[in-house]
Order: C-alpha cells, then sequence, then structure tokens
C-alpha cells in the first residue's frame, strides 16, 4: 500500500461488513475472486454530484466537504447515493484495501484540464489491472502489452489504449461510427496529499452548479446533466429536457436516490 491516510481507508466495519453482504461477498475469498465482484458492487453506485453540492454548501472549506469512504458506503447503504470521481474512488479502494487486495489511485487528465479524474489501479499477480468507477468502467481491464483492449458495456464500447512506455492509458468511447477521445490516465500512483489537494480544487467546477448523475443498469445508460434526461442503448438514445417538480421525480426513479436529498440539492442550486 502507498497510503496512510482517512481519504484511502474504511474504519466502520459494520458499514464494511452491510455492504458485502448487500453483494454477496465473502472477505475470505480469494483476491482473484474479490477484485471483479467488489468493481461489479460499486456498479450498483451512482455517480452523482447532488451529496457534494449538499455538503459544500453546509460547510466552510472544500477539505471538509470531502466526503470520505464510510461516508459514501454508508450513504449509498442508507440512500442510495454514490458520489463523483474521487469519492468513488477513494471509497473503492479503501473496501479493495479493507480486504488485502493491493489497490492505488490514479489520476487522468481531460480536454479541460489536467488530474481532473482518477481512477484505481489494482495489483494481482504482478498484473496490473484498471478500473474507473467514476467513468462506469467496472470491467478490470489488464494493462500488460501494448495493443487496445476493448470492453462491451452493454450501451457502448470502450478502448483503452496503451500510449508508448505505459506509462500512460487513453479511454475512448465508441457509440457505432463515433470514436472520442475522453481523457488519458496516469498510470503512476498517486500519494494521498496529492489526491487530497486535486480533489478540494473539484469543488471550484462549474459542474457543482447544476445536477450531474450517471448510471448504467438494465441495458441503458442514463445520464442526467442541468435540465437533460438522456437515455442510451445499443439501439440509439433520447434526450428530454426536466423541469421544475419533475426534476426530482426522474431522478429518483431513474437512480434510486432518495428524495429528500434530491430535493435538497435542487433548492441549493437553483
Amino acid at each position: 500500500m502507498i497510503h496512510d491516510a482517512p481519504y484511502l481507508t474504511i474504519s466502520d466495519r459494520v458499514i464494511l461488513r452491510d455492504f458485502l453482504g448487500r453483494f454477496g461477498i465473502d472477505a475470505g475469498d480469494g483476491v482473484g475472486a474479490l477484485i471483479p465482484k467488489v468493481a461489479a458492487a460499486f456498479s450498483h453506485v451512482p455517480y452523482e454530484n447532488l451529496t457534494k453540492i449538499i455538503k459544500a454548501d453546509a460547510l466552510v472549506n472544500p477539505q471538509s466537504a470531502m466526503r470520505l469512504p464510510d461516508e459514501v458506503i454508508g450513504d449509498y447503504l442508507r440512500w442510495g447515493t454514490g458520489g463523483t470521481c474521487f469519492s468513488l474512488t477513494a471509497a473503492i479502494t479503501a473496501v479493495y484495501d479493507a480486504l488485502g487486495v493491493p489497490a492505488y489511485p490514479i489520476l487522468a487528465d481531460r480536454h479541460y484540464g489536467a488530474d481532473t479524474h482518477s481512477g484505481v489501479i489494482i495489483q494481482h499477480n504482478a498484473e496490473l489491472y484498471i478500473i474507473d468507477p467514476g467513468y462506469l468502467l467496472f470491467t478490470p481491464v489488464p494493462l500488460a502489452g501494448g495493443a487496445s483492449t476493448f470492453i462491451d458495456t452493454g450501451t457502448n464500447t470502450l478502448e483503452l489504449k496503451p500510449l508508448a512506455g505505459g506509462d500512460r492509458v487513453e479511454l475512448y468511447t465508441i457509440r457505432g461510427r463515433d470514436r472520442k477521445l475522453r481523457l488519458t490516465y496516469k498510470i503512476t500512483p498517486v500519494d494521498a496529499m496529492r489526491l487530497a489537494r486535486v480533489w478540494e480544487a473539484s469543488f471550484a467546477w462549474e459542474m457543482m452548479t447544476y445536477p450531474v448523475l450517471t448510471k448504467r443498469a438494465g441495458g441503458a445508460q442514463r445520464y442526467f446533466q442541468g435540465s437533460k434526461f438522456m437515455v442510451y442503448t445499443l439501439n440509439g438514445s433520447s434526450k428530454k429536457v426536466v423541469d421544475g417538480d419533475d426534476k426530482a421525480k426522474v431522478i429518483a426513479a431513474s437512480f434510486g436516490i432518495d428524495p429528500n436529498i434530491i430535493r435538497k440539492a435542487l433548492e441549493i442550486v437553483g
């Protein structure tokens, strides 16, 4: 392990037990079985910034508003909430750590800035695997070799393309003939202090002024941003504008989040 910070650990053993029990994960399973099981469990945890908006509004600085693993997992069990990329990365890393699975966070660059996303590297049998709960990549992808790996998500295809030297990996989304570069992972482990700095910086991003949620379930990816609600399937996509009281209803029905959480966040962003 490369870390020794609350950002990347889980201390409440009851929360951990209940989370593992929810998805039938036995802590005694071997590492090879635990890696995909934990990743699959997190596929049920939505990407959402509602809880981040609420906590940032209630507290005086980003550091105190960071939702650490105990809170993210506990709130999922209670309210069906999740988190954004940094809190989800910290949470899944903490679960792997608690189960004795070597894992560490990494950062990624997007077109609008460096270190604006995060993912997780898992080590097993001298191999490295990558997952990314913030980008709905829940299939552990091996990084050995220089060729691209293609993952069929059921709604699109993700391509992970190692760059020369293997210290960076590009993530593309493919839907039909449309292939787009989304981000570039830096495979070098990020220490807890640097992770905390970029996590804190994210509280100043524009996305803190409107709701953003996504989740893949039932053969569809649901995506809500601002007032736009989109559903993607292999056969196409649909989009509609949702305003007023309908926002909370659509989010609750589509993402399984407690309506009180949704209404509180929507009141804050207006």
